[in-house]
Formats: structure tokens, C-alpha cells, sequence
């Protein structure tokens, strides 16, 4: 939330939004999320979720996020936030390409995987992304494994 930055006015993507949790939290911040999900019993508990909250600022989309988010922004959607929780194998190059063409102001890069996130980040970064803060988090206490979340901006 800190990372996001919302004012209330705000387009946010969640991609890879599981069952909600981050885009409905957010949505009471922003004027609109759309989470783009590929797991189709994930996109309908979203659904229910928001439902059951009130949220009627969140879009819940099933599909592939390399395939949902050039959907979205040729349809002229251009997110301020973009949020990305990825699995551990990290983001396909299109939909990078597709979120550098869209110029959020904001990343959110939330990731399991410390060498795809070092990945994606470098990508990002060629591409006029700096990296601002950084939080490891210990979901997984007595393991090796750290979530870690990264703020990037448009330099």
C-alpha cells in the first residue's frame, strides 16, 4: 500500500491477482483495479469477494495476463499502478514489453523468486524503471525462502 502511493484517482493493474486480496484492499484507495488472473475457480472467488465487500471499482478478468493486459491497454486503459505478483518462474517478456509501453508511474513487484525478480527488474530498468525501495518480508520463517517487494518508478 505504502509502495502504491494512492490518491484515490488512480487505474491499478493487479496482474496475477490470485483470489483478490491485494486489488481489493487497494480498490478502497484508487478509482479502479482490474486484476487479470488465468486461474479460472481464483477469478470467481475474486468476484465473489467483491461482491460480498461492495467493491464496485474492481474488474476481475480471466486470462493470461501476456495476453489480458495488451487487451486492456488497447482499449486506451493506461494504469498509473501496476502491481505484479508473479509466480516464481517471474513475468513473461511480453507482458513487460506491454506494461513499459503502457508507462505506470508505479511498480509493485511483489516476488518469491530473487532470481526472477533480479530478471524482470533488469529488464525494467533499460527501460527507464529505477528501483526505490525494497522489502524483504518472512513469510516462511526457518527456511531459506523471502517474499520481497520492490518499489520502481519511471525515472
Amino acid at each position: 500500500m505504502n509502495y502504491a502511493k494512492l490518491a484515490g484517482e488512480e487505474t491499478v493493474f493487479d496482474v496475477y491477482c490470485g483470489i483478490g486480496t491485494i486489488s481489493l484492499f487497494l480498490a478502497k484507495y484508487t478509482k479502479q483495479v482490474y486484476g487479470i488472473e488465468s486461474v479460472s475457480d481464483a477469478v470467481e472467488d475474486a468476484k465473489k469477494n467483491a461482491r460480498l465487500n461492495g467493491m464496485e471499482n474492481v474488474k476481475f478478468i480471466k486470462g493470461r495476463a501476456e495476453r489480458v493486459v495488451p487487451d486492456i491497454v488497447d482499449k486506451g486503459i493506461r494504469p498509473d499502478v501496476v502491481v505484479l505478483d508473479p509466480p516464481r518462474k517471474g513475468c513473461d517478456k511480453e507482458l513487460l514489453e506491454v506494461i513499459v509501453k503502457a508507462e505506470p508511474s508505479r511498480i509493485v513487484y511483489v516476488s518469491c523468486n530473487p532470481a526472477t525478480l533480479a530478471r524482470d527488474l533488469g529488464y525494467l530498468k533499460e527501460y527507464g524503471y529505477t528501483a526505490r525501495e525494497a522489502q524483504p518480508v518472512d513469510l516462511f520463517p526457518y527456511t531459506k525462502h523471502v517474499e520481497s517487494v520492490v518499489l520502481m518508478s519511471k525515472v
